[in-house]
């Protein structure tokens, strides 16, 4: 018996689902109208990339501007890398009273080596950023204020 009745409506469905008798011209919408539309935010776009004169990817710690000494993990940075900070010479002639407003004479450097782990640095103190060592484009400088807080990440 439902054999029968599927026999008997099977043709009866499918003429039904038939939407447009055979010889109708198809009807295309006008404009984008029931079109889809991509969003922009899906369209390809380049890979933003650090510029080749950034050796050292100096950019991507440029977060690191405004923060203090303490709150970084230099041995966590890759490759060598040296801090620049303002300093007073604290030999026996050493007067703080003298030195009150007046800006600092000589550099704290500190250099450290790739993977160094342990804070070793050698500290000179020469008399401006000119003498300070080599330029070298593979070493990431990070100089600090008077206070300790990171004022420029740079190469160099």
């Amino acid at each position: 018996m439902i054999r029968i009745l599927a026999l008997i409506l099977t043709p009866a469905l499918l003429l039904a689902c038939q939407s447009t008798p055979r010889n109708a011209q198809p009807v295309f919408p006008r404009g984008a109208q029931g079109q889809y539309v991509r969003p922009a935010y899906l369209n390809p776009a380049p890979v933003p990339r650090i510029p080749a004169t950034d050796v050292c990817q100096s950019q991507l710690f440029q977060g690191l501007v405004g923060q203090p000494e303490g709150a970084i993990f230099i041995p966590g940075l890759p490759g060598t890398k040296r801090v620049i900070k303002p300093a007073f010479d604290e030999g026996f002639d050493y007067d703080a009273g003298d030195t009150f407003g007046q800006e600092p004479t000589y550099l704290e450097v500190r250099d450290y080596l790739p993977d160094q782990s342990l804070y070793a640095p050698s500290i000179r103190t020469p008399g401006s950023l000119l003498a300070v060592t080599e330029f070298n484009t593979n070493r990431l400088t990070i100089e600090l204020d008077i206070e300790g807080y990171v004022q420029e990440v740079r190469c160099g």
